[in-house]
């Protein structure tokens, strides 16, 4: 373990947690909350922190009561964000708040983009205005406090940000897990899937359902022709609520205000081209099909074959 954090678990509780603890016992980085949040932030030190706080709609992750404002937050690990049925749960308990006079938020917290949260969550919930931070965000508040600090208060920021950077969904850049997933030649729009991959430099899947990752690889390596013939560093990713969005030949059949949920895509940027073993791995004596899994980088590139690297990934303990 590398931090104090881990022996919670990596599970979504545990990272509230780990943020909620922090919050309490660093006024540099409840200063930075506060103020993101337009909030008086004279004394942070004031501020009560309560973690897991249920009534009979409901548990919030974090709940912040400053003597001028009562501010929740809902974290979650991955790109998903809280439903709105989720939040108007909160609702009463904020209204409470608001009748005696304090300033009320919603604050939702995962790895989404801004334009996808935008896109899927409301404006306000009873009145209360919902507000949408990520994961990278809070790694920024705590880059900005902790060249403020020294001591006790700094340890606290990088045990957190030791500790996010396995327990979000945001993997370490030293993780070495490849993606691995087959190509049709399919036409998609005015390009192929396979073409989307080598010219566009682009790959795409749904974003919910489907069995798809939930948090974005490192390494994509994809297969065609019986053998995986690119492998490429995931540079960024966009999550958009249609593919006609990045891709406006692809054709689009709901209007902005009806598309389900559903059509919701993430696109993967990717980097240059990682070179292959005597230009591709083939996959090996079993059909592979249209499976796709996770595989360790140096196996792909040193086993014989994309099964016998499946194989060992999952011997090492990996997968």
């Amino acid at each position: 373990m590398d931090t104090v954090f881990d022996l919670l678990g990596a599970h979504e509780p545990a990272l509230t947690g780990a943020l909620g603890w922090t919050l309490g016992r660093s006024p540099t980085l409840m200063s930075e909350v506060l103020t993101r949040l337009g909030l008086p932030h004279d004394d942070p030190q004031a501020v009560a922190v309560h973690l897991e706080t249920a009534d009979a709609a409901g548990r919030t992750d974090i709940e912040l009561r400053t003597p001028t404002a009562h501010v929740i937050i809902e974290a979650k690990q991955g790109w998903i964000v809280p439903g709105e049925v989720q939040l108007a749960a909160y609702a009463p308990r904020l209204q409470a708040s608001a009748d005696t006079g304090l300033d009320t938020r919603l604050v939702t917290l995962s790895d989404s983009t801004a334009s996808w949260a935008h896109y899927v969550l409301p404006a306000a919930v009873a009145g209360v205005p919902v507000t949408h931070w990520s994961w990278d965000d809070i790694r920024a508040h705590i880059s900005t406090a902790r060249h403020r600090i020294r001591g006790t208060e700094r340890l606290w920021l990088d045990q957190l940000e030791d500790y996010m950077g396995t327990a979000t969904s945001k993997r370490p850049v030293a993780d070495a897990l490849a993606y691995c997933v087959v190509i049709s030649n399919d036409q998609f729009g005015d390009a192929t899937f396979r073409q989307y991959v080598t010219d566009q430099r682009v790959y795409f899947h749904p974003l919910i359902g489907g069995g798809w990752p939930t948090v974005p690889p490192n390494f994509l390596a994809f297969r065609w022709d019986g053998a995986v013939r690119q492998l490429n560093r995931v540079l960024d990713y966009e999550v958009v609520a249609h593919l006609s969005e990045r891709f406006p030949a692809v054709a689009d059949d709901h209007t902005a205000e009806s598309r389900p949920p559903g059509d919701a895509h993430i696109v993967y940027q990717l980097g240059p081209d990682i070179p292959l073993p005597n230009g591709a791995v083939p996959s090996g004596p079993q059909n592979l099909r249209a499976q796709r899994f996770w595989v360790l980088l140096d196996q792909l590139l040193t086993q014989p074959t994309v099964i016998d690297a499946r194989e060992a990934t999952r011997v090492l303990g990996a997968t």
